[in-house]
Parts: C-alpha cells; structure tokens; sequence
C-alpha cells in the first residue's frame, strides 16, 4: 500500500483523482506561506488553520486521513524539501497547540509527528537542536512533552556533540565514540552519564561557536588528545 501511494506521489496527476484534490495539491505550497506569514505576525487561529489546510492537501493526495500521514509516503531523496517542511509545520502545531491546556492531546501528537518526520533525515540534528533551544527558554507550557520528544529524536541520533565539532562527522574517532555510547546505555550509571553529557556538550559548544578562538584552543591542547586518549580505552574495556 505505502508502495502504491509512494508511486502515485511521482506519477503525478496520472493517477484519476478529482481535480479540486489535484488543485488543493497543487496549492499547498502557496497555502503553506500564508501559514508562515501568520505565524510570523502571532496570528495563531489563522497560522493553525492555514497549517490544517496543507497537511490536509497532502493527506487527501494520498487518500488517507492527516493523522495516517508518514514519511513512507513519500520518496526520500526526491521529496527531502517536502518532508522537511511537514516536520516544520507539525513543529509549529505543537507549539501552537501548546499554548491551550485543552490542545495538549494534539500538542503531544504533532510533537510525535515531527520526531516521525525528523527521525533518520539529514536534518535531524538540526530540528533536535531547535527543540533544544526551545526547551532552553523554557517557553514550553507542557514541558514534558517537549522533553520526551527531544529524548526521542536524541536516543536515535547518531550525533557525538565535541566529538564531531572536534573532528569530522565520518572519523573513526567519532564511529568508535558512537559504538562506545551503544554499550554505555545499557547500564543505569552508563545511561545517566550520557544524559549528562547530551545536557552539557551543546552548551560547550554554542560557547566553542560564539567565541571561537577559545574553542580552537580548547580543541588543539585539551579536547582532541582527550577523546584520542578515550577512544583508545574504550576499546579495552
């Protein structure tokens, strides 16, 4: 089935649907900007309601309902843009939905429709990152929600914070780190200290970026050596 509507997706119009779907589809990127005008202006209804009007533009598509939407249905590559801007839209429902304690169902279900559409992309460490910032403010009314998401979206990254900004994403140094991290999660002390480590190391690095000499410094006397010296034990243990 998910095959069969991935394949409608890149034919097109050459599947027999009604026009006024074809026409809806056509304009959800035109309508997807009105949404961001008004949310951009805090005109939240209108924002929510422009938002509704996209995904429900992509759900009748694929002749399912909104809710039903997943990454699945479309092509990964080809459609990346796409499936970028649908985790941004559920992103911004979640927050929206945040704001009402009646919403707090939907607020819980757009944030894990926006994990479903951030998990495995290229863009993952960049929404984890802003759902990050965003808990920093603490703006969130229902934090834990938020909360959950980011652990959701962090316990499946694959991103090592110092390692990668320390050396490059594909060094065997940050690969050994990865596999370190597997084990060390299957133990309450190795879990709590991961934690630890998630909360912490994107704070040294904003700081690393916001002053970058400092983080040059840090890098070349301190961190380099020290997860050299830490990847050689790891391998040991």
């Amino acid at each position: 089935m998910v095959a069969k509507r991935k394949q409608g997706a890149e034919a097109g119009e050459e599947q027999e649907r009604p026009k006024y779907i074809i026409q809806k589809y056509r304009d959800r990127l035109n309508i997807l900007r009105h949404a961001q005008e008004f949310s951009q202006k805090d005109d939240i209804p209108r924002a929510v309601t422009a938002y509704m009007k996209y995904l429900e533009s992509l759900a009748e598509y694929f002749e399912i309902t909104e809710d039903k939407l997943h990454p699945e249905l479309f092509a990964r590559e080809k459609n990346l843009a796409e499936i970028l801007l649908i985790s941004q839209v559920y992103w911004d429902l979640a927050k929206a939905y945040d704001r009402s304690p009646r919403l707090k169902k939907e607020c819980e279900r757009c944030l894990k429709q926006f994990v479903k559409f951030s998990l495995g992309f290229k863009f993952q460490f960049i929404n984890s990152e802003m759902l990050r910032k965003f808990m920093k403010k603490r703006a969130a009314y229902n934090p834990k929600l938020f909360s959950d998401a980011f652990q959701k979206l962090k316990l499946n990254s694959r991103s090592c914070y110092i390692a990668t900004y320390s050396f490059h994403e594909n060094s065997m140094i940050v690969y050994d780190l990865r596999q370190f991290k597997q084990k060390l999660v299957k133990s309450s002390l190795g879990s709590m200290l991961t934690d630890l480590y998630y909360r912490q190391s994107p704070n040294l690095i904003d700081l690393f970026i916001e002053y970058p000499n400092v983080g040059l410094l840090a890098n070349s006397i301190f961190i380099r050596p020290l997860l050299r010296a830490f990847t050689f034990f790891a391998k040991i243990i």
